[in-house]
């Protein structure tokens, strides 16, 4: 084979071989944009899921145990801090109840979100929802918990957070319901 046609076979191949990849690429983040492009901080979304590097090849069942994988973490995070924060003798003791409260909701959260996983990976979607939605509002319970907004600020930001990551969970379930 004469070098000019050699290199230029080389170069087809290589060129085809990046186009593939670069479709493949896109097809990840479109993904992952399709899913953002339908929750309420399009930003953030794609912020967390671009940050784990399972992601990027997911499917969109794949996808949803990964959200719900960081919304557990999250909750998991929340509920280890909590228990740090009771550690404090010398809180206020309505505030000490409402993080009680909390610690025993945030547990309720974790076996929620375990019980979605169990069921996405069944293809169990309506469980899914229903265990996702019982976990947000075991945090909305929390933070309902603190009287006259004394003391809600210590769990708001975590809290937010942590609602934000179930309903990444339940744009991608809900997704996976169109199929």
């Amino acid at each position: 084979m004469k070098p000019i046609t050699s290199f230029v076979l080389f170069s087809l191949t290589l060129s085809l071989t990046l186009s593939l990849l670069a479709s493949v690429a896109n097809a990840d983040t479109n993904l992952i944009d399709k899913v953002c492009a339908r929750t309420h901080n399009k930003n953030s979304c794609v912020a967390v899921f671009e940050s784990n590097p399972d992601s990027k090849q997911a499917d969109l069942k794949q996808l949803g145990i990964i959200a719900l994988t960081l919304a557990s973490s999250k909750a998991t995070e929340t509920s280890q801090y909590i228990k740090t924060l009771l550690l404090n003798k010398t809180l206020d003791p309505v505030i000490d109840q409402a993080l009680s409260d909390c610690s025993d909701q945030y547990l309720d959260a974790i076996q929620q979100l375990g019980d979605a996983s169990s069921d996405l990976l069944e293809d169990g979607t309506k469980d899914v929802r229903t265990s996702v939605k019982a976990a947000i509002a075991a945090a909305q319970s929390c933070e309902n918990g603190f009287v006259e907004s004394s003391g809600r600020e210590i769990l708001l930001s975590r809290n937010a957070i942590f609602r934000q990551l179930c309903n990444n969970v339940l744009v991608i379930n809900k997704l996976l319901e169109e199929k």
